[in-house]
């Protein structure tokens, strides 16, 4: 059994009724712009951490610039779908339900704007009393998971779900006004960026080397440049760590000397190690890739997540891409195609099977992206 075996999205950003039946371990959507498939990939990122509103801030912050990110009120708002508000405060509700080896079965999520008296404001004594009076807004997140019934005993609970509440203000973490509880499944997101932030493979190069996994990440960044010989994470003489590159011809070099695609690959290798058993999310899988490295890099990607028993979920604009994950996964036979289209206020979605995708690939040479 798989982590995730069905997934259906009832509402989650513009998304309504999208139903994810039968997922493969290798699962690819395509669609036009806006139709929705980064958003598949957003909501499958909080249904693995339903509980976790750390996780769902990073979820909405993940497609924006850091330097210009929204608040973190305004950010959470937009996960959720605009069409609910409370006089001038809104309020949403997402609502996603699956199962699988993973044991939540729903993952709901409240989130209602108020305005009221900040309980910790930041305090100095001139200001104590300015503080307490003034009024700010605010908004309360309640996240709610509905597991299985063999994982509720393991949390010695009467209902038949945990829940979590938090109280974000202007300008503050959250607050935590429930019990803790923790449920969730590995889980990763590549975004057509996260390359280029070093300090995040920094992060994800040194969990690969303690899984004992480095050796199989500098053999697939040799398909894109067989002078590659070792990585290594070292202080450069202003005290700074950064990632090196000990290259045959050029010597140790700082990885920002090299092209996207190195950096691309090495993230997603690297991030691999990170969810073995768990989930990875790829948004734009050939960003930065060339097309003559597309087969050997694929096929690499999916013979890992067999390896490491990790499903992953993608999108992609690319015809070439299709084809050659096609055929990566032959081997498997378990890749499911997912074709999302928006159709009047609803996208709507059209599944396929490896078997199905070969035969209108390679028999009938359909254009299968939209």
């Amino acid at each position: 059994m798989k982590n995730l075996e069905n997934l259906t999205i009832h509402s989650f950003r513009g998304l309504q009724e999208i139903s994810l039946e039968s997922l493969g371990q290798i699962n690819l959507f395509v669609g036009v712009n806006n139709s929705g498939k980064t958003s598949v990939l957003e909501a499958i990122s909080t249904y693995c951490r339903p509980l976790d509103p750390l996780g769902w801030l990073n979820t909405a912050w993940r497609r924006e610039i850091k330097s210009s990110r929204k608040p973190q009120l305004e950010a959470l708002k937009w996960l959720f779908p605009q069409n609910g508000t409370v006089g001038e405060f809104y309020q949403g509700e997402t609502h996603i339900s699956g199962d699988g080896k993973f044991p939540v079965r729903e993952s709901k999520a409240i989130y209602r704007e108020f305005e009221g008296t900040d309980p910790y404001p930041d305090r100095m004594e001139s200001d104590i009393e300015y503080e307490e009076t003034q009024t700010v807004r605010g908004a309360e997140l309640e996240m709610k998971a509905k597991l299985s019934e063999s994982q509720l005993s393991l949390f010695d609970k009467q209902q038949d779900e945990l829940s979590e509440t938090f109280q974000i203000w202007e300008n503050k973490g959250f607050v935590n006004r429930g019990s803790s509880s923790k449920i969730e499944l590995p889980v990763e997101t590549v975004t057509p960026v996260s390359h280029r932030i070093e300090k995040l493979q920094m992060e994800s190069l040194s969990k690969a080397t303690f899984h004992e996994l480095k050796q199989d990440v500098i053999k697939l960044l040799q398909v894109m440049d067989p002078g590659i010989i070792d990585l290594d994470v070292l202080y450069d003489p202003g005290g700074t760590p950064r990632l090196y590159i000990n290259h045959k011809q050029i010597g140790r070099s700082p990885l920002s000397n090299f092209g996207d695609g190195v950096r691309r690959l090495l993230y997603i290798a690297s991030t691999l190690a990170k969810v073995r058993g768990g989930v990875l999310l790829i948004d734009e899988l050939e960003t930065a890739i060339h097309t003559l490295a597309l087969q050997p890099s694929l096929s690499w990607l999916v013979r890992a997540c067999q390896q490491m028993e990790v499903q992953l979920f993608a999108t992609t604009h690319s015809l070439e891409t299709v084809d050659e994950l096609l055929d990566a996964s032959e081997t498997i036979a378990d890749l499911v195609f997912y074709r999302l289209y928006p159709r009047e206020s609803r996208t709507k979605l059209i599944r396929n099977d490896w078997e199905r995708l070969k035969g209108l690939r390679e028999e009938l040479g359909k254009e299968v992206r939209w």
